[in-house]
């Protein structure tokens, strides 16, 4: 045998019988691969994250500081004196308030051998470094808007209304339990409130009995966790809504799925850190509302009571938080006069009483957006244009977008509508970037004040036996320390619980 011959291997005496066939056939596997470029599907819109104002801090501290002079205009003492006497002092109050640094990151890792077999396609450490970098981007944008470090309000027992329409609710008695969630625990999965549960007096008849539950609004709440229970011991999930009320149709006895579609578009489907499950309830303490891990992020700033030191709290605890906070309690938006009646009523003129100016913008999601679109150009007064190409009617243009609604109880100010990806739907923020007032000393209203901005931290390798990925390899972290400050709630407003 020659040496050649002898230096076959396996493989090749493989692939020289398999071209052993009668003819040359599809089988036979004489192609090429057409591999074209490597795509990635993600999108990374990060819109809030865009526009809020990023200042490195000048030194190290586990805090950023800043102080306010509060508006005491209501509690001033009368300017008339009469004659010959002195006026009366104007009263001051001053007040710190602090904003924590901490650190979000994501990390990667690519092994040599996935570098090696790569070649000539693409650079895995490349293409992990981006990749990270966009979940990153993606991550802070969620975080600037919805982190938060103190714990939701204990919800009140859900109100319920018996139907004997609607279900297959036959002839028993139940629990409905509720616990509300953070925009943390809306996009991560990190906890809810402390749960709350409500009796559903004893159905004596039917076997197509339904329940509406609703449950006062949880202020900072973008999302609610429903449960139901036969004995108010063992507890099921049920669904999660995005407003504070929900339709029970059926009595169950495991853990329902979690709801997909436009309701809930993105929903974590990771519990406390683990993949694929759902929530828990807990009746006697927080449920990871609290997220020691968190900054407290823009809703958390427009939702917490402050202390004595300026550090945000769980609403009901402490001096109110000034931002306006309203709820619709699962109601839609409607239309009067061309305008919507919520965001007048509820956001436009509330602000206008209480600091007399105008927001910057509507901050939505695309389902509110969608929805106020509809609602405007669906009515029989609002004035349609269609416009046409030069074929005339032949491709004519659909649809339209309300980009702005006038404040009138400002004076006819338009106020922007702005689409935000991390802004979960049933919430609309009415964002002031610029306060009018005198003095006012605020070149950012929003600021993500850092410690470190965005940078990359490299690891030394270390050998790991008998585990895939503990051989030669690159691991990464992009990470952050900031902290988000809001030098105005008081000019700013929340619509939440919208159908």
């Amino acid at each position: 045998m020659s040496t050649s011959l002898g230096n076959l291997t396996e493989e090749t005496l493989g692939a020289i019988m398999k071209a052993q066939t009668t003819g040359i056939l599809e089988s036979t596997g004489i192609y090429s691969y057409d591999l074209s470029e490597l795509v990635s599907l993600i999108p990374v819109i990060t819109p809030f994250r865009d526009i809020v104002a990023r200042k490195m801090s000048p030194d190290g501290n586990p805090f950023a500081v800043w102080r306010a002079i509060m508006n005491l205009t209501n509690s001033q003492p009368d300017p008339s004196m009469g004659f010959d006497y002195a006026a009366n002092e104007v009263q001051f109050q001053e007040q710190d308030f602090q904003a924590r640094y901490k650190p979000i990151g994501y990390a990667g890792l690519v092994t040599q051998d996935a570098y090696d077999l790569a070649k000539g396609y693409g650079d895995p450490y490349a293409i992990s470094t981006f990749q990270t970098l966009n979940q990153l981007l993606i991550g802070e944008d969620r975080k600037l808007m919805g982190a938060q470090s103190f714990a939701l309000a204990h919800p009140a027992a859900p109100t319920v209304t018996q139907h004997t329409t609607g279900g297959t609710i036959g002839a028993v008695s139940l629990y409905i339990g509720v616990a509300a969630r953070t925009g943390s625990g809306y996009y991560y999965g990190s906890g809810n409130s402390q749960g709350t549960a409500s009796l559903v007096s004893t159905f004596g008849s039917g076997a197509t009995n339904s329940v509406t539950a609703t449950v006062t609004a949880v202020r900072g709440a973008v999302a609610y966790d429903w449960f139901y229970s036969a004995d108010a011991s063992t507890w099921y999930y049920y669904t999660t809504t995005t407003t504070n009320t929900v339709t029970v149709t059926k009595t169950i006895s495991s853990n329902q799925a979690l709801p997909t579609g436009n309701s809930v578009p993105d929903l974590s489907t990771s519990w406390k850190g683990t993949a694929n499950t759902v929530p828990t309830i807990n009746t006697s303490a927080d449920n990871g509302s609290a997220n020691a891990n968190d900054y407290d992020g823009f809703l958390a700033s427009l939702a917490g009571d402050y202390n004595g030191t300026g550090q945000w709290e769980t609403p009901g605890t402490g001096t109110a938080n000034p931002s306006i906070f309203n709820s619709l309690d699962g109601a839609a938006l409607t239309l009067t006069g061309g305008t919507v009646n919520e965001i007048e009523n509820d956001i436009f003129l509330p602000l206008w009483n209480q600091v007399k100016c105008s927001p910057t913008a509507l901050m939505m999601n695309a389902q509110q957006a969608q929805e106020i679109a509809n609602l405007v150009l669906g009515s029989s007064s609002a004035t349609t244009y269609l416009t046409t190409d030069a074929s005339g009617r032949i491709s004519t243009t659909a649809g339209g977008r309300v980009g702005e609604i006038v404040n009138a109880p400002a004076g006819g100010v338009t106020v922007p509508i702005e689409v935000h990806v991390s802004l979960p739907p049933g919430t609309i923020v009415a964002r002031t970037d610029r306060v009018p007032f005198p003095q006012a000393n605020i070149s950012s209203v929003l600021e993500c004040r850092t410690l470190r901005d965005t940078a990359q931290f490299d690891y030394g390798i270390s050998r790991v036996a008998n585990t895939a990925g503990g051989g030669p390899r690159k691991e990464f972290e992009i990470r952050t320390v900031s902290a988000f400050v809001n030098r105005a709630p008081v000019s700013m407003a929340v619509l939440g619980n919208v159908a």
